[in-house]
């Protein structure tokens, strides 16, 4: 059978027969290979769409032949003109055409469309991917793979892999070769069209000129599977579902139980960004419940040109953003089109600092993130009165809760006597115990308190309601943020206690997990742990308080409104200890502000 993987075969791990393209979810528009048509300026795809502002010709179903004999199909849409122009490819499994209004028209999912208006896109935009209308009138063909398995491209679904990185390679170099192509491509794309990017541009392409990962991460066994070692598979699983096609899927949920450690398996799916030296342009962001910090950790490894934007805002509407598609373009048109525009002035790092209850700062410039005048400080501690201390606590002491109790967390809190930016990646070491059990989960916060003691929270979406932030906390009170990422409360990290160890070879720019083996620990035995959190960029001012909470269970919403909340392990009490033989305590990098 055409579509056989070969380093990690289907046959070796788990699959399922993909959802039917004939289901109404899948809103398949057919399969018409060579049908062309011209979509003339005017041309408006839906209602209250963006008009096309140029003529566009729209090629269906384009063959594109892999190095196995797979047949992959593409939708092409190029402005009409004899001139050989450069590509940009979204490689997605989602879909091609109009699949980008999918979630965006669906408020139940995406309230407000996240503040996109209707009249900013043509709606022939791939969903994730880029706008046809804008990139075409600028002297682009925006190119729409259906990746292998989805819809009618041959083969079965893979869940980001090599057999993915290898396809896309070679999808790659057959659109470089069709007679309108210059022979210039780059990548671009939001989340899966992103972590697709990390793994083509490893495969190092001939007519690769550029690529721009817009918050993908690297690592879906560490970052959205088995997070912290903790099991959370309903988003995977979600994704899973949502996928359609004519053959079978991998099923990375039912393969866990096969693979429950970090292991050859989900290695497969970690690209060697290393070995890139394509010219990327890397978006990110602090509050991306999937993607925040495998993306920061894929730019720390890349050798360069590269640069890196941090905005402070949510993934759609920072895409669609009018001003970042003009300066995605700038990118695209210094390597794709070989325009000396000056590209290379731009700042290695723009950052965000985001500021809860105040106004964030947006694009500072740095030449590396964290900035390298961050310095660490450890916070002690104490679990006397709650606090976290510049010193050890002279005395040891404890705190407890329990996964049932109404307030399942233990909490410590810092003042801050001047402005201070904490930047880079905080990392809690901890003393723990459990009774009755031999392992328990650890799930960190660290927070942002105002100068009365309330919790400020950061908006990253415009949900449409009047008033702005001064509605979050009824908001907050009446369950709103559970809608998507629209609301961030700070870092966090996950632990198992069992799993953990933090991964020292090789070296990371930010800390990780190894999750490699299990430590089960007796009931009562008191062990040391250390939690890495997501990075962040955030600004306390003088009076405002850090405030980390230790929970036994997951306090954020589900990634999305459909989900279900990760269960807590039932019946179990820990115990934070502090002190003396037990230093716990907080590292986070501080500057000031």
């Amino acid at each position: 059978m055409k579509g056989a993987n070969s380093s990690m075969t289907m046959e070796k791990v788990r699959t399922r027969a993909a959802a039917s393209v004939d289901l109404p979810g899948a809103r398949y528009k057919g399969f018409a290979p060579g049908r062309t048509t011209i979509l003339h300026a005017g041309y408006r795809h839906k209602r209250g769409a963006l008009k096309l502002p140029v003529d566009v010709v729209y090629e269906k179903d384009v063959a594109l032949t892999l190095r196995d004999g797979t047949t992959v199909y593409a939708d092409v849409f190029r402005p009409a003109a004899d001139a050989a122009i450069p590509a940009v490819v979204n490689w997605a499994p989602y879909g091609k055409g109009d699949t980008g209004w999918m979630y965006l028209d669906n408020a139940k999912v995406v309230p407000n469309r996240f503040g996109i208006p209707r009249s900013r896109l043509s709606g022939l935009q791939s969903w994730e991917g880029n706008d046809p209308a804008y990139w075409c009138a600028h002297g682009y063909a925006v190119v729409q793979v259906d990746a292998r398995g989805t819809f009618d491209s041959e083969g079965d679904i893979q869940f980001v892999s090599s057999q993915e990185a290898r396809d896309e390679h070679d999808a790659i170099e057959a659109i470089a070769a069709l007679p309108w192509c210059s022979g210039k491509i780059g990548l671009a794309g939001n989340s899966w069209l992103a972590m697709s990017q990390w793994h083509a541009a490893a495969q190092r392409p001939a007519h690769l000129a550029a690529i721009a990962p817009w918050e993908g991460t690297i690592d879906v066994y560490r970052d959205v599977i088995v997070r912290g070692g903790v099991p959370s598979t309903a988003f995977a699983a979600y994704i899973r579902d949502s996928l359609y096609g004519r053959g079978r899927i991998e099923d990375p949920v039912a393969t866990l139980a096969d693979h429950p450690l970090f292991d050859e398996y989900w290695a497969d799916k970690v690209p060697d960004v290393s070995t890139i030296t394509t010219p990327a342009y890397v978006v990110a962001s602090y509050s991306n419940q999937l993607h925040a910090a495998g993306t920061l950790r894929a730019w720390a490894r890349l050798p360069g040109p590269k640069w890196l934007r941090i905005h402070n805002s949510q993934e759609w509407p920072d895409f669609y953003e009018p001003s970042h598609v003009d300066d995605l373009r700038r990118f695209f048109d210094r390597y794709l089109k070989t325009i000396d525009n000056g590209w290379e002035d731009t700042p290695a790092v723009r950052m965000a600092v985001l500021d809860p209850g105040h106004e964030d700062t947006v694009d500072r410039a740095e030449l590396t993130f964290p900035p390298t005048r961050a310095e660490d400080a450890e916070l002690y501690l104490d679990g006397r009165d709650g606090s976290l201390r510049t010193n050890p606590p002279p005395t040891e002491s404890s705190v407890s809760y329990g996964s049932s109790d109404e307030k399942p967390w233990a909490d410590f809190r810092y003042r801050f006597d001047t402005d201070t930016e904490v930047v880079g990646a905080p990392l809690l070491t901890v003393w723990v115990s459990t009774d009755g059990h031999d392992d328990l989960d650890l799930y960190v916060y660290v927070q942002k308190l105002n100068r009365r003691g309330h919790q400020v929270w950061h908006q990253t979406a415009d949900l449409g309601l009047p008033g702005g932030r001064r509605w979050m906390p009824l908001l907050h009170r009446l369950g709103v943020r559970k809608v998507g990422s629209a609301f961030y409360g700070g870092p966090d990290g996950v632990l198992r206690v069992s799993r953990r160890g933090l991964d020292h070879t090789p070296p990371h720019a930010f800390p990780q997990l190894e999750l490699r083996r299990e430590r089960p620990i007796s009931p009562g035995e008191v062990v040391e742990a250390e939690v890495p959190l997501w990075p962040v960029a955030m600004r306390w001012h003088a009076g405002e308080q850090v405030r980390l909470r230790i929970s036994g269970r997951s306090l954020l919403p589900p990634l999305l409104p459909s989900l279900p909340p990760s269960p807590p392990r039932p019946g179990t009490r820990h115990t934070v200890h502090t002190g003396k033989r037990y230093a716990s305590r907080l590292r986070l990098s501080l500057m000031p502000s």
